[in-house]
């Protein structure tokens, strides 16, 4: 048995592939409720091509995205300071997509939950710390309701975030996550398609 600490994007997707490859798991997560969290992120093809390969298709990801045509760093005056295309259109065997991340995110968990079951991810449950014998290791669980609980497994894995539990014990002497000052502000509007009507546009102020 392996256990995933953390049911996040990357902690899913391990999931799927140990089920693929019929490795049994169990997954953790500290939430108690999955939501569609979050907005916009940006899958390259090398990514997609792994998301083929666990057979999702290109109707599931249009669910989630937009297959991006093109990337644009344009002034505020309008005019393009340099462009590219993106994905298949740029010689790729694979799409891009610009992805909505809750959206995507379900999208895993639900995909499986249908293949693996339900119980294979265990919702209010956080892997708070691990020990490890020869042979197995032990990933302490504190539930929602306060139970707590020692779960055996062969492997663990720490998909538990930028704060992870299992890194911080791991490496006990790496410094905390440094803040490099930078402020990203993301929020969605409706308008009008812009460009190739799936463009990925960057604005630069200095270009103005």
């Amino acid at each position: 048995m392996v256990l995933i600490a953390g049911g996040g994007i990357g902690g899913l997707t391990l999931a799927l592939t140990l089920h693929q490859i019929g490795v049994p798991c169990r997954v953790f997560e500290a939430n108690t409720e999955m939501k569609p969290l979050g907005v916009g992120i940006n899958l390259q093809p090398n990514a997609v091509r792994e998301l083929f390969d666990l057979g999702f298709t290109e109707r599931q990801l249009d669910c989630a995205g937009v297959p991006a045509k093109e990337w644009a760093l344009v002034g505020l005056n309008g005019k393009d300071v340099y462009s590219e295309p993106r994905g298949t259109l740029a010689g790729y065997n694979w799409p891009q997509y610009a992805m909505h991340r809750g959206k995507f995110h379900m999208l895993l968990y639900d995909e499986l939950c249908a293949r693996a079951g339900a119980d294979v991810v265990e919702l209010g449950a956080r892997v708070t710390r691990y020990t490890q014998a020869e042979n197995e290791v032990t990933a302490h669980v504190t539930r929602a309701d306060g139970s707590m609980e020692e779960i055996g497994g062969a492997l663990l894995f720490g998909a538990d975030g930028i704060h992870s539990t299992i890194r911080a014990q791991m490496h006990p002497n790496q410094p905390p996550i440094h803040w490099g000052g930078t402020v990203m502000w993301r929020g969605t509007v409706r308008a009008k398609p812009l460009r190739t009507g799936s463009s990925m546009v960057g604005l630069v102020p200095r270009f103005a």
